[in-house]
């Protein structure tokens, strides 16, 4: 694994919260006109450096100077700068090395691909792999970069999406396993906190997991479970989730997702903002509400400014502007909060 940028220093941790994604105003809204600020303008996959290849997710850093896009087809971590939207060429922080085993589904690909990337409030990047050989790497500022979990000693089985609480316990969306596993600091220690029952639609199961998030006030984890086309909430210690948002099969209506992969929940958890994949849009859900709003996206998969086409990772930056990733246009859109 090679890293070949230059890191900013990190001050006191007292001024920062990387993880603070909550929004303060009732209803926000923003602008529909998204801003490419990663990616080529056109939508072109390559492997340039102002060029993505189905980006996954993203996330910012404790200072929101930067955001770090998990370049899945690429193979690496690309690193941009948030202040400049002129010239969006990134800078790879984190080159994954090839495996040595083969994709089951393409066999002549070896490249391990990042699924998902999270930063904890020291600056430490978390890169999930999706396949083999299946590890969760960390990388330090000081640009050193480990495996902190694998596949052959512990109970991981795949990695779909990673959550670093403030106390530093790593959870994992494992797909192969329906299920979301636990892990101490250390990557050591791991246990199944949801789903594990094999795939299905019930309450004590997930189909596929992908995105999650863990609210720090209460430990309540929630979970994108894809091909159930909801999302999950497990409180900790519950053998069953409760479906807050969809569960309504795949669809276009306001009560309905499609293969959702993404989510932010706000501190007091009243409000879930969702990567509603395969609708192309973002949609937010008030806590006991029937249906969610679209906040952005949902025009269909023309090549406007406002249009997306497949969502991934969504994330808000210090202001409060939106940021989309969209894996099939090759791109990061950023759309700007109304004021």
């Amino acid at each position: 694994m090679t890293s070949d940028i230059d890191w900013p220093e990190t001050d006191s941790l007292d001024d920062f919260d990387s993880i603070d994604q909550t929004i303060s105003d009732i209803s926000p809204k923003w602008k529909q006109d998204g801003i490419v600020v990663a990616g080529d303008d056109q939508g072109t996959a390559g492997g340039d450096a102002n060029q993505l290849n189905n980006p996954y997710d993203l996330v910012f850093d404790t200072k929101k100077q930067y955001f770090y896009v998990a370049d899945h087809e690429n193979g690496r971590i690309q690193r941009f700068p948030v202040s400049n939207t002129d010239n969006p060429a990134g800078m790879t922080a984190l080159k994954v090395d090839d495996g040595t085993a083969h994709n089951p589904w393409f066999p002549d690909d070896k490249r391990n691909k990042p699924a998902a990337i999270f930063i904890d409030n020291n600056d430490n990047i978390y890169v999930a792999e999706m396949y083999h050989p299946r590890r969760i790497l960390k990388l330090s500022p000081d640009k050193t970069s480990s495996t902190i979990i694998e596949m052959k000693n512990s109970i991981l089985r795949s990695c779909s999406g990673i959550y670093v609480d403030k106390e530093g316990n790593i959870y994992v969306s494992d797909w192969e396993q329906y299920a979301v596993l636990k892990f101490d600091k250390n990557g050591q220690n791991g246990e199944i906190v949801a789903g594990g029952n094999l795939f299905g639609d019930g309450q004590d199961q997930l189909d596929h997991p992908t995105g999650l998030f863990v609210a720090e006030k209460t430990g309540n984890i929630y979970v994108a479970d894809y091909l159930n086309h909801r999302i999950q909430r497990w409180s900790p210690g519950s053998k069953v989730g409760v479906t807050v948002c969809g569960g309504n099969g795949a669809g276009l209506n306001l009560n309905q997702l499609n293969h959702p992969c993404s989510i932010i929940v706000d501190a007091d958890e009243q409000n879930i903002y969702v990567g509603d994949s395969l609708n192309a849009r973002v949609v937010r859900w008030s806590t006991g509400a029937k249906q969610g709003e679209v906040i952005v996206g949902g025009f269909g998969t023309t090549a406007g400014s406002n249009a997306l086409c497949r969502v991934g990772g969504i994330k808000f930056d210090q202001n409060k502007n939106l940021y989309v990733t969209d894996i099939y246009r090759n791109q990061i859109r950023k759309f700007l909060l109304e004021h």
